[in-house]
């Protein structure tokens, strides 16, 4: 009996290394050979030498690789067309037994192309990482993303959701069927293990030894809002600490010269896309997290299973993660003035701190990557069975 053929279909390249090689290794557990295309020409939080590197990996264990040019923008028809096209080849030469797809962009266009295989028995997963129609969205959002997704759960065997809002509003109005996921998974163990040498962090980052940390990380981009962050760190005027942000993007020289244009360049450092970002935390004193959208944001729960306090936006996903009060203080994506009470109120209590380190480290153990794993071995095993016997 042939083997089982499974697509994994993502926006850009980082989303399938960050959140999908364990999705990919029970694949191939269950019997699949697996397909993986994205765009790894462009859009990446990762440089093209990480790009290409992960490109590489990938197509050295056997995978077929597929570059599709997912448009970053609803305005790029040709990109649409382009991946549209692409996909649905790839899908009528290959047949394959299930199609895994996520992203807003890529998740409506391979879905749209996957239709007529749905009626030869391809099964189709979507993965929300986080719907753009939420609580507090604007408008456009809810009329464009809202309703594609509406249609498309029409296509769709299984919609997957990983925060409470996504999911009973999937729950709801969507005629699919839906399934909670608490997120992509952390593998507490590694993170435990990992052992962070801060006067060597220091030293790189050209930071006195005695400051305190405040970290910030993700995307330099509109959405995550890192200008409200470099804001309360200049409002909260403290000289016994520095703020650190960690990530790469689009908005990276306006903040700089923003930084600069503010005389605090001493104060707040930008130290890049790291690879070491466990290390980072665990150097840090608090995490500061001011994004106005996500899904379920693996840097809170990664500064949670650091035992770091935190500060974070009052938004879907991050509500899931932090009770106010317990493990840090959630305030509105956009109120610099609470960000900074925040840290003027933890940089002043060294055993709330520590007391709200530990709620966190305690409760981010349900989103390990042990539970979320058998989630979806038994989701993939619902819809495509169990491996073929040799």
């Amino acid at each position: 009996m042939s083997k089982k053929k499974a697509l994994m279909v993502a926006s850009v390249a980082s989303m399938v290394d960050l959140f999908n090689r364990d999705n990919i290794n029970i694949l191939e557990e269950l019997g699949c050979d697996v397909t993986v295309a994205c765009n790894f020409s462009e859009g990446s939080v990762y440089t093209k030498e990480q790009v290409n590197e992960f490109r590489k990996e990938l197509c050295e264990k056997g995978y077929d690789v597929i570059n599709i040019p997912v448009p970053r923008s609803i305005t790029d028809i040709k990109g649409m067309i382009g991946t549209f096209i692409m996909l649905h080849k790839d899908m009528r030469k290959k047949g394959y037994d299930l199609i895994h797809c996520q992203a807003p962009f890529s998740g409506v266009l391979c879905r749209l192309a996957a239709i007529p295989f749905r009626k030869r028995g391809t099964k189709v997963l979507y993965y929300a990482h986080g719907f753009h129609f939420f609580r507090g969205a604007p408008f456009k959002y809810w009329l464009i993303y809202y309703n594609a997704e509406k249609i498309c759960a029409n296509f769709t065997d299984c919609v997957l959701t990983l925060n409470r809002e996504d999911y009973k509003r999937a729950s709801k109005f969507f005629n699919s069927r839906i399934e909670y996921v608490p997120g992509v998974g952390l593998d507490l163990d590694e993170i435990d293990s990992v052992k962070a040498d801060k006067n060597k962090i220091c030293e790189e980052l050209g930071i006195p030894a005695d400051k305190k940390i405040i970290l910030t990380a993700g995307e330099l981009s509109e959405r995550k809002n890192t200008k409200t962050a470099i804001r309360a760190f200049i409002h909260a005027e403290r000289d016994d600490a520095v703020l650190v942000i960690c990530g790469i993007g689009q908005k990276e020289e306006e903040l700089k010269q923003y930084v600069k244009d503010c005389g605090v360049e001493d104060r707040i450092i930008f130290a890049g896309f790291r690879n070491d970002i466990i290390e980072m935390f665990k150097a840090s004193d608090i995490f500061l997290f001011t994004s106005k959208q996500e899904g379920l944001p693996v840097v809170v729960m990664q500064a949670m299973a650091t035992g770091l306090p935190i500060l974070c936006s009052n938004i879907r996903g991050n509500k899931d993660l932090i009770r106010n009060g317990y493990g840090g203080y959630l305030y509105s994506p956009m109120d610099t003035l609470g960000y900074k009470d925040g840290i003027v109120a933890l940089l002043d209590d060294e055993d709330k701190c520590k007391a709200m380190g530990m709620i966190n480290k305690r409760r981010v153990r349900k989103y390990s990557i042990a539970s979320v794993n058998n989630i979806m071995k038994k989701i993939y095993i619902s819809l495509i069975g169990e491996a073929y016997d040799e």
